[in-house]
């Protein structure tokens, strides 16, 4: 009998699996897929180019993840200097970034706005969901966001940062602007994240060569421990063991289980006897987001030529965010853009010539005729991938993280939960998987040891 079954082979299960071998325990990792990564992949374009299909971004507070790139000898890359596109009710703008040695972030720095974005996107979600808290709350919204700034993020760097993506937005002063008519710019569409993160400011950055290296060399470390085109139907539990049975093939049999999957994957495994009805029903809640993630090529990066960084931000449009992915100034040019929510759900239904059509056409309108002869293009579309189905992270229902977000992480018999949407730092990101992976491990040998609380 195995000690423990991973289900699933992202960065949380591979985690898992990598901390639970390292301590001397018996471990299966299966995956359905033919390939380690989950939401993490790489793909290589005809001149050579390796462009990263998935999870992308490194952000200088994500300390395990910059462990993973250290450890590996891979290169990072960060955003490409130059002005910054920002289109706003039809007009565009360029902006300068900041390069200054004084805008350096701390990784407090980086925490404190990630925090605050993180309360704004929220509040914005529920002003536009729960009238009666609106109402409640009257005299508190019409505060101004400048107000509101200064009481929710703790240091210096991180008002300041918050501040400029305010006011990219808003030509008024801040101090003159509601709170209220902030997190209804918010729901209209200004994401705040990509706005600061196409500015440069807060220093995140790409491997060389494509993400895909780092599973691929966990997975290399676990030999035939790991199993892929293992899908999972259902696991059987009671007081001594669990019984993880595939579509096709022999079950394992383990003394426990950890489940590595988004939520909403998770669903589809049948457990005997049945996990409690209000957790079933809190995951029915959290739904995946949709996103496909395009790639457009040109024979060289003439945006630079132009003092452009390729980063383009906007309200609205179809590709409402732009960045600079080209590895060498000498070679192709290439641009990564998103088609998120609502054109995404429409735009799985195109042919993948009419999606390059849009994105091309979003590209002129933004940057000027160049943009109109590209040379390539490839997107994935994650809502359709069979063992995806959505990215990049959950949507939880109003109320559903605040009243039971903690719980859902916690184990349920001898099944245990790690990934992205459990992780309570870093939550959705893939700092937050492997974080989430390691701490679920550690669980699963007080278990194994007998001491479990």
């Amino acid at each position: 009998m195995l000690d423990c079954v991973v289900v699933g082979a992202g960065f949380a299960g591979l985690s898992a699996a990598r901390e639970l071998i390292q301590r001397g325990y018996d471990v299966a990792l299966v995956e359905a897929r033919g390939r380690a990564g989950g939401r993490v992949v790489s793909t290589t374009l005809s001149g050579g180019e390796i462009i990263d299909l998935g999870g992308q971004w490194i952000a200088p507070s994500h300390d395990r993840m910059l462990e993973l790139v250290k450890n590996a000898g891979l290169e990072l890359i960060g955003a490409n200097p130059g002005m910054l596109t920002l289109v706003q009710h039809g007009e565009i703008r360029d902006v300068a970034q900041s390069d200054s040695d004084e805008d350096a972030r701390t990784p407090f720095a980086v925490a404190d706005l990630g925090q605050g974005l993180m309360r704004l996107r929220r509040l914005a979600e529920r002003a536009g969901q729960d009238d009666m808290w609106v109402e409640a709350n009257a005299a508190w919204l019409d505060q101004s966001i400048d107000r509101w700034i200064v009481s929710n993020l703790r240091t210096p760097t991180g008002r300041r940062d918050i501040r400029a993506a305010m006011k990219a937005v808003f030509e008024s002063p801040l101090d003159r602007i509601s709170l209220r008519k902030a997190l209804g710019k918010v729901r209209e569409g200004v994401d705040m994240e990509n706005l600061i993160a196409a500015n440069g400011d807060i220093g995140q950055a790409r491997v060389l060569g494509g993400l895909a290296q780092l599973p691929e060399r966990m997975a290399s470390e676990l030999g035939d421990r790991l199993r892929y085109r293992f899908v999972v139907d259902a696991i059987e539990q009671d007081d001594d063991r669990v019984v993880v049975h595939p579509s096709l093939g022999e079950a394992l049999e383990a003394r426990t289980a950890i489940v590595a999957l988004p939520p909403w994957l998770a669903l589809r495994i049948r457990v005997t006897p049945p996990l409690a009805g209000w957790r079933e029903d809190a995951v029915r809640r959290i739904g995946a987001g949709n996103v496909i993630k395009c790639y457009v090529v040109y024979d060289h990066p003439w945006w630079r030529d132009k003092g452009l960084s390729g980063q383009m931000s906007a309200d609205d449009g179809a590709v409402r965010v732009t960045f600079d992915c080209t590895d060498s100034p000498d070679g192709r040019g290439v641009l990564m853009g998103f088609f998120e929510g609502g054109e995404a759900s429409m735009l799985t239904k195109f042919s993948r010539s009419m999606r390059q059509r849009i994105f091309k056409d979003t590209l002129v309108d933004v940057f000027g005729p160049q943009a109109a002869r590209p040379v390539e293009y490839t997107d994935i579309d994650w809502g359709a991938e069979e063992f995806t189905r959505g990215s990049h992270g959950a949507h939880f229902a109003p109320g559903v993280w605040s009243v039971t977000g903690a719980e859902l992480g916690k184990p349920c018999g001898r099944i245990h939960f790690a990934g992205a949407e459990y992780a309570g730092k870093f939550n959705g990101y893939m700092e937050g998987a492997v974080r989430s992976g390691a701490e679920t491990a550690q669980e699963v040998v007080l278990r194994l040891n007998g001491t479990a609380r």
